[in-house]
C-alpha cells in the first residue's frame, strides 16, 4: 500500500513539475531550456503560435516568406508571433533567430504595433533589424512607418525626449566587421536582439552592430510583437529558423551614459591619479600608472553595466562593483576581472559577502566558466555586467563567462582599475533595476 501511495505522490510531483516547466518555456523563462534560457517559439513543423497572411509557409523546418511576380504583395507584409503568456506581447526580452535572403529586402520586427490586415497586409510600426544582402547595410536599426532610419550599423544612438537623433559613440567599425566577414551573402546568419527599458542592443552574428538609448517619449515603444517581414517590391524568398525567446522579470529605469565620451564628468579620483585618466577619440584612456582607480561619483546597486575594453597591450585592470571603503588600495568590492586572457573571473575584494562556485574558486579569486573568448589586443571586447539584488552574471563579448549569488546588497560606486599598462574604455552604459 505504502509503495502504491509513494508512486502516486511522485507521479503527481513529476505532471506538476512537468506542467511548470512547460508553462516557463511557453513564456520564455525557462532557464533549463538551453542556450542560455533561450527557448524555442517556432516548432519547425507549422505556423501554431504564428499570424500571418497567404505569403508564409513552413518549408524543411523553416519559415519562408516568399513573393512571385505572379503574386507580389501590394505592401509590407508580416508574420507575428502571437504565442506566450502574454499573447505575443513583449517587454524585456531577447531574442535569437537565424536568417537567409535571397533576394529582395526583409527585417525582423520587434516592439511592434500591430493593425488588422487590410488589402492582403498587416499594418506593422515599430523597430526593426534590418535584413538584406548588403554588408555594412543588414544589422542596422529602423523604425517602421515611423521615424524611419534610427541607427547605422557601427554606431550608439541617443534619442532625445524630443526626437533628436545624436551619434554618441561607436559600437564597432564598419570595415573592420566587413573584413571579419560578420555577414555572409545568401547564406544562414543569426541575429541577436535584446531590449531593456528604453535600451536595445542588436548582434550579428556575435558582432555589435548597433545600440540604441531611446529616450524619445513620444515615438519609442517599450513592449510590442516579434514579427517577420517581407518587403514590398520585387519577387523575393527570406527564411528563419532557430527562433529563440528568453524573457528577463526585472524592470529597467532609463538607462544613462555613465561616461559621456567627451570629459571625464561624473568620474572622481585621488590626486595621483589625475595623470592616469583622460580621454581621445570617445574613449577614456588608462595608463596603468601609478597604481589606482576612478570611481562614480555616485553609487548604484541593482543594474546592467555594459562597457567595451581595448588592451594596447597584455596588461590588468578591472570593474569594481558595489564598492565601498575607497580609501583602501583595493575598495571593499567584487571585481570583474579585466586582466587580459582572465576577462570573466572574480575576485572578491575586502571579504564581500558573496557566493561563487567553489571547484573554480581560490582564495579571493573565481575562474571564469570557459576558456578566454577575449578578442586579439587592440580589439574592443564587450563586457555586459548584472548585477541584481544577489545575483551576479558576468558576460563576454555575450559570452556568460561566471555567477555569483548571495552578493550583499550595498550601494557603491563602479570603479575601473589602473593596475599595470594601458587600457581604453567606452561606451560605459548603465541600465538600472528597478525592484518593487
Amino acid at each position: 500500500m505504502k509503495s502504491k501511495i509513494g508512486f502516486v505522490l511522485t507521479l503527481i510531483v513529476a505532471v506538476g513539475l512537468f506542467a511548470g516547466l512547460a508553462r516557463a518555456a511557453e513564456e520564455g523563462k525557462c532557464p533549463a531550456g538551453g542556450d542560455d534560457g533561450y527557448v524555442s517559439i517556432f516548432n519547425g513543423k507549422d505556423l501554431t503560435g504564428w499570424d500571418g497572411l497567404e505569403f508564409w509557409s513552413v518549408k524543411d523546418g523553416m519559415i519562408r516568406g516568399q513573393t512571385t511576380k505572379e503574386k507580389p504583395t501590394r505592401g509590407n507584409t508580416f508574420l507575428i508571433y502571437r504565442g506566450g503568456k502574454n499573447k505575443g506581447v513583449l517587454k524585456n526580452f531577447a531574442v535569437k533567430l537565424k536568417f537567409r535572403i535571397q533576394n529582395g529586402n526583409s527585417g525582423v520586427q520587434f516592439r511592434s504595433f500591430v493593425k488588422d490586415p487590410k488589402r492582403n497586409k498587416y499594418r506593422v510600426s515599430g523597430y526593426q533589424a534590418e535584413v538584406q544582402n548588403k554588408a555594412g547595410k543588414v544589422g542596422f536599426l529602423y523604425d517602421e512607418a515611423r521615424r524611419g532610419w534610427l541607427v547605422n550599423v557601427g554606431d550608439i544612438m541617443e534619442v532625445t525626449k524630443d526626437a533628436k537623433k545624436q551619434v554618441v559613440g561607436k559600437v564597432s567599425d564598419v570595415k573592420q566587421i566587413i573584413a571579419q566577414k560578420y555577414y555572409t551573402d545568401k547564406e544562414w546568419n543569426e541575429y541577436e536582439i535584446i531590449c531593456r527599458g528604453n535600451h536595445v542592443a542588436i548582434y550579428l552574428n556575435g558582432f555589435p552592430t548597433v545600440e540604441l538609448i531611446d529616450n524619445d517619449l513620444k515615438n519609442r515603444t517599450l513592449e510590442g510583437f516579434l514579427c517577420l517581414q517581407i518587403h514590398a517590391g520585387p519577387p523575393m524568398i527570406v527564411d528563419f529558423k532557430d527562433i529563440k525567446l528568453k524573457t528577463f522579470d526585472a524592470e529597467y529605469g532609463p538607462a544613462v551614459r555613465l561616461f559621456n565620451g567627451k570629459d571625464l564628468s561624473g568620474w572622481a579620483m585621488k590626486d595621483d591619479q589625475k595623470d592616469t585618466w583622460g580621454v581621445k577619440d570617445g574613449a577614456m584612456t588608462d595608463k596603468g600608472k601609478p597604481f589606482g582607480f576612478i570611481a562614480t561619483e555616485k553609487d548604484y546597486t541593482n543594474y546592467v553595466l555594459r562597457l567595451q575594453v581595448k588592451h594596447l597591450k597584455k596588461t590588468n585592470s578591472g570593474v569594481l562593483l558595489r564598492s565601498t571603503e575607497l580609501d583602501r588600495k583595493f575598495p571593499k568590492s567584487i571585481e570583474a576581472q579585466v586582466m587580459s586572457g582572465k576577462m570573466g573571473d572574480i575576485y572578491n575584494f575586502g571579504k564581500f559577502s558573496m557566493k561563487t562556485d567553489p571547484k573554480r574558486t581560490r582564495g579571493a579569486g573565481t575562474k571564469k566558466i570557459h576558456e578566454s573568448n577575449e578578442k586579439p589586443i587592440g580589439q574592443w571586447d564587450a563586457y555586459e555586467i548584472t548585477l541584481n539584488k544577489g545575483d551576479l552574471e558576468l558576460r563576454v563579448n555575450n559570452l556568460v563567462q561566471n555567477i555569483a549569488t548571495e552578493c550583499k546588497e550595498t550601494p557603491g560606486k563602479i570603479c575601473l582599475q589602473s593596475e599595470g599598462g594601458p587600457l581604453e574604455f567606452r561606451n560605459i552604459v548603465l541600465i538600472p533595476i528597478v525592484n518593487k
